[in-house]
């Protein structure tokens, strides 16, 4: 496997964490509505992510909005399952989700994270 590229959030706002490794996943300035559910639990749509990965392929999904293009993705720095990222939305009113991800709130630490 090779060395881990860290990135970190240095906007100023606060920022959301990984809750397993502390590592930075997004600014809280990059959340674009924080009222979802993500399979029946919390979540929060983002963009412009740091220290997230796909690890799975991309499947096909009909989900409460419409259908979508998925892909599960991950910490980069300890492989802690975040959520999904959406690749592409059916429905022209849901576009606004693609290349955001969607991410279990309980997955992530809201804060100034430290190591």
């Amino acid at each position: 496997m090779g060395r881990i590229y860290r990135e970190f959030v240095e906007d100023g706002s606060s920022k959301y964490c990984c809750e397993q490794c502390s590592a930075d996943v997004a600014s809280s300035s990059a959340v674009i509505w924080e009222g979802y559910m993500g399979k029946q639990k919390p979540a929060v749509l983002v963009r412009d992510l740091v220290n997230v990965e796909a690890y799975a392929e991309a499947r096909q999904e009909r989900l409460s909005t419409g259908d979508y293009t998925l892909v599960d993705v991950w910490c980069r720095c300890c492989a802690n399952p975040l959520g999904w990222k959406y690749l592409h939305a059916t429905t022209p009113e849901q576009k606004y989700k693609e290349g955001a991800a969607l991410l279990d709130q309980a997955k992530l630490v809201r804060s100034s994270c430290e190591e």
